[in-house]
């Protein structure tokens, strides 16, 4: 038995005869629970936002993206694809050739890019296509293109429209800028085929159409500007490493992760920029800890004589007073955990702190998502603030009363 915590336990529950100590121990604890509680509700806040712009960017960006590192595009004949079905069961492979073009229609402009696709099996639909919510595929024909619907507003596109094709200019490579003659831009003709609609940046930004379109528009047979790769492994570290073994210093693979690394890690600066501006908070608050404690060996010196007369040493009067304050400290983390989860288990069924009424959000209601990771890292920087603080009142309690 631990006499050490038996006693802090007694100390910490039992009425003590100064009601303003029991004040004290109650802030201490709820102080403790409060910054808990923001800590939890904050962080599973980003990480709901967080897994909401994983799902928006998901289906337009692949597990892997092949590019080239010295140039803009390459030939398709340098890519052995017999050698990277070895890497890993691919369950789909685009090729992709992108370029920045200029749209008019109906005397309008907007500045756009034109993606070219060809996937791999070609039976199987494209991940794009799934989102369109106005009209149908651009694969039936190769003069059929669908656009994004903030470009389809910006254009005043509608579609199915194929009595007005949608024009497309690029600047012509090498066009003599001096030659009233010669225009400086190549012009094709596509229809508006379907709107799709799935993130607001791909909307405003690309128009779609097969591969075999854009090459032939840009006069660039057989070229593509990456290759995209989506595979059901799990180990996707391992197949990155594989496939980049594969593909050679010339090409440049990156993950998921990585097209988007911008995006990406400014939500976790933010995360973890708020998590040390709360923890620093929560440092404050624990400081009522010291109060508590101080105040607990004030009323309990004649049992600490007591105790010491009967051969309690003087490392277990210590303990008994840094106990007590590491239970203030685990109870308060306690009650802020346990209210904190239930407020974001509150708040992914029921929706109760909403956006706002005004304004087109892509959710009504603030995403919030519990990680076990950030539990165990909250309740570890809980209790090691409470350990650092808690020394305070014990170090008091050697200089003025065991010395």
């Amino acid at each position: 038995m631990n006499v050490a915590l038996y006693i802090a336990k007694r100390y910490l529950f039992s009425t003590k005869r100064k009601n303003a100590v029991n004040i004290i121990t109650a802030i201490s604890i709820l102080g403790i629970a409060v910054g808990t509680l923001a800590l939890v509700v904050v962080l599973s806040v980003f990480n709901g936002f967080e897994s909401l712009i994983k799902d928006m960017y998901h289906p337009v960006s692949a597990d892997f993206v092949v590019t080239p590192v010295y140039s803009k595009d390459f030939s398709v004949a340098s890519i052995d694809y017999d050698e990277l079905q070895k890497v890993a069961v691919f369950s789909s492979i685009q090729e992709v050739y992108e370029e920045k073009v200029l749209l008019s229609y109906d005397n309008r402009e907007q500045l756009a890019k034109i993606r070219g696709i060809k996937q791999s099996p070609c039976e199987d639909s494209l991940a794009i296509e799934k989102y369109i919510f106005k009209g149908e595929s651009f694969r039936s024909d190769s003069s059929w293109a669908i656009l994004g619907q903030s470009l389809a507003y910006t254009l005043s596109v509608s579609a199915g429209q194929f009595s007005k094709p949608l024009q497309v200019f690029v600047p012509k490579v090498n066009a003599k800028f001096n030659s009233i003659s010669e225009r400086p831009f190549v012009e094709t003709s596509i229809y508006v085929s379907g709107i799709y609609s799935v993130q607001p940046v791909y909307d405003a930004s690309y128009v779609i159409t097969s591969l075999e379109t854009v090459q032939d528009f840009l006069s660039r047979p057989s070229k593509l500007t990456q290759i995209e790769f989506n595979t059901s492994q799990l180990n996707k570290y391992s197949v990155q490493e594989a496939l980049q073994a594969s593909v050679g210093p010339d090409f440049k693979v990156k993950s998921r992760y990585q097209q988007n690394e911008f995006l990406y890690k400014v939500l976790q600066t933010e995360k973890w920029a708020i998590f040390f501006i709360l923890s620093f908070i929560l440092l404050i608050a624990t400081f009522n800890i010291v109060a508590s404690v101080i105040m607990i060996i004030l009323e309990k010196r004649k049992d600490i004589f007591s105790l010491r007369s009967i051969g309690a040493s003087d490392v277990t009067l210590t303990k008994i007073f840094f106990y007590e304050g590491l239970l203030v400290t685990f109870f308060g983390a306690v009650l802020g955990l346990f209210f904190g989860v239930g407020l974001c288990s509150l708040q992914q069924k029921f929706g109760l702190l909403t956006l706002g009424s005004e304004g087109d959000f892509i959710v009504n209601s603030y995403p919030v998502e519990v990680q076990t990771l950030d539990i165990f890292l909250i309740m570890l920087t809980v209790v090691s603030i409470g350990v650092v603080v808690t020394l305070i009142p014990v170090q008091i309690l050697k200089r003025k009363f065991l010395n």
